[in-house]
């Protein structure tokens, strides 16, 4: 199946009135997702709002499971390195976190408590995503996660690998296969091309393998690594019921930690208007 990238559902907060949105509250629907992205190069193959997209398929689905609205998409994230390539963007790391925080405490004041950030841009996104769901939670009291797709489905996610490890770098297999499932005409298949394995120094820390030092390369240093074509790895391995299967395992994974915690009790303290 190719789903396609669609704003108009009726879970998303912009196509709603306001009168939908406190039927909604009144109910005691407390809980909303918050996709969160990055707009930057992916390599000759996939789109630049790759890393948007993956959070708002992923959003869609999930808030289906969980009877859950959905806030508008965030399309910029933290990534200076990825300045190497044309086109890509970045904020300031304190300027995501201001961001989440400000979009929070404003959905706070009218009865929103519990928060779920679905992070598509991996790792550079969760330093200033951990600082902001932290400050929510002690400030105010409300539920913040940041939910990323590395960390769900994790099981499925290691039998379809089936210990290829090359697949799970930059725009390349497990990456391209999301893209494939969620929107397969966004995706130049006639451009895959696999090279050889990560070559940058500082692969995902949170990963139990080597030693890893936390280091963050420059723009230069990132081309490099990276090569011409900014993407190192298995590329061809994507295919669209690969990609259908990590959906679905990442989904049902954040939708079960939703369901979960929205029986965590909770001491609310709302915050002032923002002005």
């Amino acid at each position: 199946m190719n789903r396609k990238i669609d704003f108009c559902g009726h879970r998303w907060l912009q196509n709603m009135t306001w009168m939908e949105v406190e039927a909604y509250l009144n109910r005691g629907g407390k809980s909303i997702i918050i996709p969160c992205g990055q707009t930057e190069q992916h390599g000759p193959h996939l789109p630049m709002g790759n890393d948007t997209y993956v959070a708002i398929a992923l959003a869609e689905t999930v808030a289906e499971l969980t009877d859950t609205l959905i806030a508008p998409p965030v399309w910029l994230g933290w990534a200076p390195r990825m300045l190497a390539f044309p086109g890509s963007m970045t904020v300031r790391a304190e300027t995501l976190t201001d961001i989440l925080i400000d979009l929070c405490e404003s959905l706070m004041v009218h009865g929103f408590e519990r928060f779920y950030i679905i992070n598509g841009h991996r790792r550079e996104n969760l330093p200033p995503m951990e600082i902001a769901c932290t400050r929510l939670r002690y400030q105010t009291g409300a539920l913040a996660a940041v939910l990323d797709p590395s960390y769900f489905g994790m099981e499925e996610q290691v039998q379809l690998s089936e210990g290829n490890r090359n697949i799970q770098s930059h725009a390349c297999g497990t990456e391209t296969a999301h893209m494939m499932y969620i929107d397969r005409s966004l995706v130049d298949e006639g451009s895959f091309k696999n090279s050889p394995a990560e070559q940058m120094p500082n692969l995902d820390h949170f990963v139990l393998d080597n030693d890893h030092a936390i280091y963050y390369d420059t723009p230069e240093e990132f081309r490099a690594y990276r090569g011409p074509d900014g993407v190192r790895g298995d590329v061809a391995w994507a295919t669209v019921e690969r990609g259908e299967a990590l959906h679905k395992a990442m989904a049902k994974g954040m939708a079960d930690y939703i369901l979960r915690s929205r029986n965590m009790p909770l001491q609310i303290r709302k915050p002032e208007p923002i002005a």
